[in-house]
This record gives structure tokens, C-alpha cells and sequence, in this order.
């Protein structure tokens, strides 16, 4: 999986101590003197001069504007005021980046219908969890929660359109996009699916693997993509949340065959929930999740399963299965040495009659997770001792204008913690879940370096400002019961920046 695997763990910083909050970029004084130049050259200047990054929507703000200003030691928010002299101008910062907006106009859900509800069972009325829901031949789509509940916002100009419902075990189910909003509670069939009748012949299990990396560009998009994602990561401490964040991303992913050609993650929006009280042993903060998850996408970036790695993994027929109303092989794999690296063992999901990989769910070895200490965990605490005891991975695609792309991806990590000098034990659970929510074409939508979500960012450190509409437009992964406390409880402490999108001038 290239980058992605070695650093597909979750990072933990561990540590209590207070850090310095360093100068606010805006509040900096800059100079300078420009005399008929166009603003998109004069920001340019400043970044150049003063190393400050701008982010904007050059299709909102006039940046080809042509100015004469002058300026000596003055605050940087009130030269770029002075440069745009727009009373609806929003800066915010973030580090050394200053994104300039136009105060978000409220966009009327009007043009959505919301489609709500929860799925069940039929045989036992139990909820089923992770139910991918879509609108067939669209590229829209969310799943239901731990708790079989969902939320999903449809354009209205899918009205009458297939409505479609799957999860693993049970028959899809169809319905119609209804005019207006609507409650839809599902039961869905456990049993087995009756498809189109498939030969099935056998074929060794390495052989599988191999026909799906042949048939890579038939199965996957070989033009670049900007995908809409909704990322949610959380931190539990003894069955306790003390950190949730969640955020809305655009992810620019280039053609499946540029496996070493890495996904850009540009943050749009985001909240979070931070409790502090009776937090004990340590602040644990996961670094680089949004950055990380994006790029977590085994058809195009595992590297292991090439003819250069292949021959250290040995591969099993583990029977067939269903996914997506598809027959899939069931191939199992697990490295044949570990010897001083990050390996991982587990189970792929291979359609049988194109070898498109649908699903792969995954776990460091056991002797990897035993090692895992001094690679998992960056400390700020010295007599804090780190266990780290359980890793699991899940990722699976959806079909979309006859190829597949990438659905949702999900990482939980479990870690006990132990205070040697206070004789405090502590179990940490972190997990972190991506949905892509939207697709369109990304020819011409690279996302800027400065712009990017980088993999030593912590998320919950570049939430700031407040937002009481926050999702509003977006679909997401609707919170557990539980969760849903958590943001309810104290709503002044859910903090929220919005990011406008940025696209070339």
C-alpha cells in the first residue's frame, strides 16, 4: 500500500502539557507598495516575502483585479480588507495559511429531499450497520450508522430514480427517490441472493490476485477524480468519548493506474467536542487522519500484491461470498516473514467475473501489533507505558458508471495506557471512518500544496470558529445515539471553520 500502509496506523500523541499558542498570521504586520498590480500578484508577493499562504475561490473574489496600494507595518487582516474593500470578506488562519471568503450565503435545502430512517433485520429485527445506501448510476451515496440509522440529502432532479440498499448478508433492496421528505424503514432479507447463474471454476488463490491487478484499468477509473468526503474520527477512554471531530473533505485522486501518484485532501468544513474533564494519563491526539484515510484505497495503492512483493505474502481460497449483489472469490492473505517492517494479514473480496477487488478488511499480524509501540505512538509523556492490543481495517468500493470507486473506509485502534508512577490504568479506543459522499471529474482540479491536509496535522487542532448550521448541504455519517449526546451536551463547545473550495483562476 506504499506511504498508506506504512502509516496507515494511527498516530498518537500522548501528553498534557499546555502549548504555547503562537501569533495569529492576521495580526502580523507586513509592507509593501504595488502600483497597477492585479491582487492575485500582490497576494503572491506577500506569500513570497512574508512566507504566509493564501487559500480562495478566484471564481468568488475578483483576484485579477488591477490596484495601487501602499502600506508600511500594518496588520495583515487590514491590507487584505484594504485590497478587496468587500464588507462580506471572511479571513480566518490556520498556522501560516489565511484563507479569504465571502460570508457564506445560507444555500436553501430546497433543492434536497431528505430521506431518513433505519434498517433492520427481518429475521430478528436487529439494526444493521454500515448499509451502503445510493442512488444507482449516481455518484451520491452515505451509509447507515453502528445503529442502523440514516440521513441522506437527494438532489431533486433524481426524483423517481432507483433508490438502492446493500449490505453484506442480506438481499438489496430497491426502492424509488420519493418527492418529498421522507421516513423509509427498511428490512432487509437474510439470505442467500439468487444472481445470474455464474460458472464458478476453480483458480488458485495467487491466481486471483493477479487477474485483478491485470484488470485494474477496466475496473477503476483510469481519468483523475475530486472526490466529497465526510471524515469522523474519535477517541474513547474507558468507554468515555473525550474527543470527536468531524469534518467534510475534497479528495483529488488521479488515475488508478499512477499507483505512486498520491491523493491531495483539501479540509472544507469541520466540528469537534473536547471534554477535558477527568481525562487521566494522557491527551491521546490522532495525527493526519483525514490525509491518511483518503489515500487508504487498496486497489490503487496496494503495492505488496505486485510481482515485486507477492512472493512474501501467501494467499488463500477462503470460498465465495456476496458483495454488492456480486459473486466475489474470498481470498485470504498473510505475510510468510516479517522481517523489520508494518505487516498485515486478512481477507479480499474479488468479483468473480471481472476481478475487481470490492472489499478488504485487514489487521496488523500479531507479531507486527507486538512491535508496534515505538511505531504507532509518538510520546510527550516519559513514565507513560503504551500497549497497543488491537488494529482492524475495513475498505470497500461501490459501482458507479459500470467501474467501481472507493465507498468508505474504516480504522479502529485500541491501546492500554499505564502510569507507572501514579499506578493508573487506562484503556484508549480511537477510531476513524471515511465516507465519499460525491464524485465528479477532476480533470484540472489538483489541489494546491499550501491548500493540502498534511499527514502530521492533527484535525481537532485545525477546528476553530463556530457554526450552528453546520452540516446543512452535506452528507454524512449520522452519529450513534451515544455521539449524538456528546454534540448535544455542551453545543457552545462544537467548533467549526469553513473552508471555500478553491479552483484555478
Amino acid at each position: 500500500m506504499g506511504i498508506y500502509l506504512r502509516y496507515l496506523y494511527l498516530i498518537v500523541l500522548i501528553g498534557l502539557g499546555q502549548l504555547c499558542k503562537a501569533q495569529d498570521v492576521l495580526d502580523e504586520n507586513v509592507s509593501g507598495h504595488y502600483k497597477n498590480l492585479g491582487i492575485g500578484a500582490i497576494l503572491d508577493s506577500l506569500h513570497h516575502q512574508y512566507e504566509i499562504d493564501f487559500s480562495y475561490d478566484p471564481s468568488i473574489l475578483r483576484t485579477d483585479s488591477v490596484i495601487t496600494i501602499s502600506f508600511t507595518e500594518t496588520a495583515l487582516d487590514t491590507v487584505l480588507n484594504d485590497i478587496f474593500q468587500q464588507k462580506d470578506l471572511s479571513l480566518q488562519s490556520i498556522d501560516r495559511q489565511v484563507i479569504i471568503s465571502i460570508y457564506k450565503r445560507d444555500v436553501s435545502v430546497k433543492n434536497y429531499i431528505t430521506l431518513s430512517g433505519e434498517v433492520t433485520s427481518q429475521q430478528n429485527y436487529q439494526k444493521i450497520p454500515l448499509v451502503n445506501i445510493s442512488v444507482k448510476g449516481r455518484p451520491i451515496g452515505t451509509t447507515t450508522n453502528m445503529e442502523g440509522n440514516y440521513v441522506f440529502l437527494i438532489p431533486k432532479e433524481y426524483v423517481g430514480e432507483e433508490l438502492y440498499m446493500s449490505a453484506i448478508g442480506y438481499r438489496s433492496e430497491l426502492f424509488q427517490v420519493p418527492l418529498a421528505d421522507t421516513v423509509l424503514n427498511v428490512r432487509l432479507k437474510q439470505e442467500t441472493i439468487q444472481i445470474k447463474e455464474i460458472k464458478v471454476r476453480f483458480i488458485r488463490p495467487d491466481e486471483i490476485v493477479k487477474n485483478f491487478i491485470r484488470n485494474i484499468d477496466q475496473n477503476y477509473f483510469t481519468e483523475s477524480m475530486l472526490l466529497t468526503g465526510f471524515f469522523r474520527e474519535s477517541i474513547k477512554q474507558d468507554d468515555r468519548y473525550v474527543e470527536v471531530s468531524e469534518a467534510v473533505l475534497d479528495i483529488y485522486k488521479s488515475s488508478y493506474l499512477k499507483t505512486y501518484d498520491i491523493e491531495e485532501a483539501r479540509f472544507v468544513k469541520g466540528r469537534k467536542k473536547v471534554e477535558n474533564k477527568g481525562v487521566s494519563i494522557a491527551r491521546l491526539k490522532l495525527a493526519g487522519g483525514p490525509a491518511l484515510f483518503s489515500g487508504l484505497d487498496v486497489a490503487k495503492h496496494l503495492d505488496f500484491m505486485s510481482a515485486d512483493n507477492d512472493a512474501n505474502y501467501f494467499y488463500t481460497y477462503k470460498g465465495k461470498g456476496i458483495v454488492h449483489d456480486r459473486v466475489v472469490y474470498k481470498v485470504g492473505f498473510k505475510p510468510i516473514f516479517e522481517v523489520g517492517d508494518l505487516y498485515y494479514e486478512g481477507e479480499f473480496s474479488i468479483d468473480v467475473e471481472s476481478f475487481a477487488l470490492i472489499r478488504a478488511d485487514f489487521r496488523m499480524t500479531k507479531r507486527t501489533l507486538r512491535n508496534s509501540d515505538q511505531i504507532l505512538i509518538q510520546k510527550h509523556a516519559r513514565k507513560v507505558k503504551s500497549n497497543p492490543i488491537f488494529t482492524s481495517y475495513m475498505v470497500d468500493y461501490r459501482p458507479y458508471k459500470g467501474k467501481w470507486i472507493l465507498n468508505s473506509v474504516k480504522g479502529e485502534l485500541i491501546i492500554d495506557m499505564h502510569d507507572k508512577r501514579k499506578k493508573i490504568k487506562s484503556q484508549y479506543h480511537a477510531i476513524a471512518e471515511l465516507l465519499i459522499t460525491n464524485a465528479q471529474d477532476g480533470e484540472g482540479r489538483r489541489i494546491k500544496n499550501s491548500d493540502r491536509f498534511k499527514t502530521n496535522f492533527v484535525l481537532a487542532d485545525k477546528i476553530i470558529g463556530y457554526d450552528p448550521m453546520f452540516w446543512k448541504d452535506y452528507n454524512v455519517i449520522r452519529p450513534e445515539e451515544e455521539l449524538e449526546k456528546v454534540f448535544k451536551s455542551s453545543a457552545v463547545e462544537i467548533n467549526v471553520v469553513p473552508i471555500p473550495k478553491k479552483t484555478k483562476p
